[in-house]
């Protein structure tokens, strides 16, 4: 797969780099595939169950509200970074659980 970045990872510092990385683009992972809206909304499934939410930007984290297959998760502001079509998130602002999706391309 080509790489519009070649190199390690790089941290997303802004909402605006956020939304032209990754907004309104399908991102997927084993058992995992959702989108994240320009306009703040989450939507997808997790090993089937369906999920969706609410996001923002703030103080350089990306912050989400989700519930799954209807239980409410809460919030969690999330380190994000991306290398080439790769998105990784690590939750708790960065001293969570790090998950790597990638953008689904045609």
């Amino acid at each position: 797969m080509a790489s519009p970045v070649s190199g390690g990872w790089h941290r997303i510092e802004t909402r605006e780099e956020f939304v032209d990385a990754f907004a309104d683009k399908p991102l997927v992972d084993e058992g995992i595939h959702f989108i994240l809206t320009a306009d703040g909304r989450i939507s997808g499934s997790v090993d089937k169950q369906p999920f969706s939410g609410k996001w923002y930007w703030s103080d350089g984290y990306f912050c989400r509200t989700v519930c799954l297959d209807g239980e409410d998760l809460g919030q969690d502001c999330e380190i994000i970074e991306r290398r080439g079509y790769q998105m990784r998130y690590t939750r708790e602002k960065g001293s969570g659980d790090t998950s790597i999706v990638e953008i689904k391309l045609p």
